[in-house]
């Protein structure tokens, strides 16, 4: 770097991530709020500074030179780390309000109620940011920090760099309706699932591998008709008789309309809170984490 030039910083580092995500400099700067001349001069300035073109410019837009796709990855990676410094920073000044909490559906059925209702009315200051997704999507989330804590399905410890408490020990019970041929049954073998229409959770959803992964064991090809992320839409089709499904049996006996079923070879999962052990823990997350140790939240 000559005498009297600036060193890199971090706002040119997010100028120039933007005009790779929009390839034109005037995007760009309109994404940005600032002149076209300002961002052309920031982008200017890196060149200079490491005397390298980061961009070819072509009348489609802006281009990735190798000296630009290896500076938008290590700067992502900076400006990600930033980022959470500076949130991590502030919240140990500020003490931080907001728990962004992972639920799956099912255990979002169980728990919402109590969360809503008892937990909010203890610690009215809290603010929940609640995202409902399979246990998969979840734990990805929890292993970027863009969840701090979530409700965890699982029949095996979790994996090393997560801290946990098992919540509840739940049964998954095939899930008919009243009206259907195998309501008259107390435990069903997965054979007799031939044929017969099933509506399931999407795919990376823990009790979809789970069963999955039993009729593949018991040599059966299960009729999927339909696999979703709604369990509204699910209870809806099970309900009218249009298909079987798998449930808690806690969340059938709820619904008088329906018959809970158990597998010949019961199905049984633990539910627990589970956090990664070297993020930065708050007070609102400790206060959560201790409202459900005390609480029945499934019942």
């Amino acid at each position: 770097m000559n005498k009297g030039e600036k060193p890199m910083n971090l706002t040119q580092l997010k100028y120039f991530q933007a005009v790779c995500t929009y390839q034109t400099v005037s995007a760009a700067a309109m994404y940005l709020h600032i002149s076209q001349p300002s961002l052309s001069n920031a982008i200017k300035e890196l060149e200079e500074e490491f005397n390298v073109l980061l961009f070819r410019r072509q009348h489609r837009g802006m281009m990735l030179t190798p000296a630009g796709e290896t500076l938008k990855r290590l700067s992502g990676e900076l400006l990600k780390q930033a980022e959470n410094l500076e949130k991590t920073m502030c919240d140990l000044g500020g003490e931080r309000k907001e728990l962004r909490l992972g639920v799956p559906p099912m255990i979002g059925s169980f728990v919402m109620p109590c969360l809503y209702r008892d937990f909010l009315s203890a610690y009215p200051e809290v603010k929940l940011d609640i995202t409902e997704a399979g246990s998969q999507e979840l734990m990805t989330r929890m292993e970027n920090e863009t969840l701090d804590i979530i409700f965890m399905p699982h029949n095996r410890p979790l994996a090393k760099g997560f801290s946990s408490f098992t919540v509840a020990k739940l049964e998954i019970v095939c899930c008919v309706a009243k009206n259907n041929p195998l309501a008259d049954k107390k435990v069903l073998r997965l054979p007799e699932l031939q044929g017969v229409p099933l509506v399931l959770f999407q795919n990376g959803f823990y009790q979809t591998e789970e069963i999955k992964r039993r009729f593949i064991e018991a040599e059966v090809q299960p009729e999927i008709l339909l696999q979703t992320e709604q369990f509204s839409t699910i209870l809806s089709l099970i309900s009218k008789n249009v298909a079987a499904g798998f449930m808690f049996r806690h969340l059938v006996d709820s619904h008088p309309e329906l018959v809970a079923i158990s597998l010949e070879n019961p199905l049984f999962v633990d539910v627990s809170l589970a956090w990664k052990q070297n993020a930065f823990r708050f007070n609102a997350m400790d206060l959560f984490a201790e409202f459900i140790r005390k609480n029945d939240v499934f019942s």
